[in-house]
């Protein structure tokens, strides 16, 4: 594939990514649940073709990859249809009904794409929250119910938010635009942080999610609280990745 129509949001690799691991482990995964995973990617990859077309990434990159990206949107678009449909028709009642939970958000996506808006915090804030979503109708397929369908999601759309106003605040520091969003940054991981701990008290069902939530979560505390150089924001993505990658073999682990 035309490197130039990959994603460039590197991070949202990890945050799709994350939950489709985390309803695989977290089940037994059929083939419909595997049909979703291969539904999320490929469509996951034809949005880079899309916003080519769309004009997002400028008019010389229209200009220089508009047919690889129609020939990709076509391919990508198609088979990722293909596979949702088809993991729509073998999964259980319950997996189908919960894949409206991502395709929603994603529904909410399609104007802050047309708007131009992905990169704001608004626009990545949904896009999260379709990503993190995909843990339900993978899970729900594999026959997960209970904590190990319903947890995981709060996981990591708590960690991307968390994370991803980590990220503007240290932009803002040296900006100066949107001042409020540091101490936001600040607060939302803290408390985060406080609920996870608090679950992990005076919820057993929760235990094993409640300390797989605390690394990342106390790291983006870490983060916020070093007001860090924007040059290390490739590091502070790095490690909330290694956070995460933890956190998914705790979650594994305690199956």
């Amino acid at each position: 594939m035309n490197k130039h129509l990959l994603p460039r949001e590197h991070g949202a690799y990890a945050e799709l990514g994350f939950p489709l691991l985390s309803g695989l482990v977290l089940a037994s995964p059929g083939l419909a649940a595997w049909l979703f995973v291969a539904a999320a990617i490929l469509l996951f990859l034809a949005n880079e073709p899309l916003v080519v077309l769309l004009g997002v990434r400028g008019k010389r990159a229209d200009e220089e990859h508009a047919a690889a990206a129609r020939r990709g949107l076509a391919a990508l678009g198609g088979l990722g249809a293909i596979a949702g449909l088809a993991g729509l028709w073998l999964a259980p009642e319950g997996a189908r009904w919960l894949a409206l939970v991502p395709a929603a958000f994603a529904a909410f996506l399609v104007p802050v794409v047309l708007g131009k808006n992905l990169k704001t915090l608004p626009g990545e804030v949904i896009a999260g929250a379709a990503f993190s979503a995909m843990h339900l109708p993978v899970a729900a397929a594999g026959g997960a119910s209970g904590v190990a369908l319903w947890g995981p999601p709060v996981l990591w759309f708590a960690v991307t938010v968390c994370a991803t106003l980590a990220v503007h605040a240290i932009k803002s520091r040296v900006t100066g635009a949107n001042p409020w969003v540091v101490p936001a940054a600040s607060w939302s991981a803290r408390l985060a942080l406080l609920a996870a701990l608090a679950a992990w008290v005076w919820m057993p069902g929760w235990r094993t999610l409640a300390i797989a939530a605390c690394l990342p979560l106390a790291g983006v505390v870490v983060v916020n609280r070093l007001a860090l150089s924007p040059r290390k924001l490739k590091q502070v993505g790095w490690a909330v990745v290694a956070a995460n990658a933890v956190a998914v073999s705790i979650l594994a682990a305690g199956k």
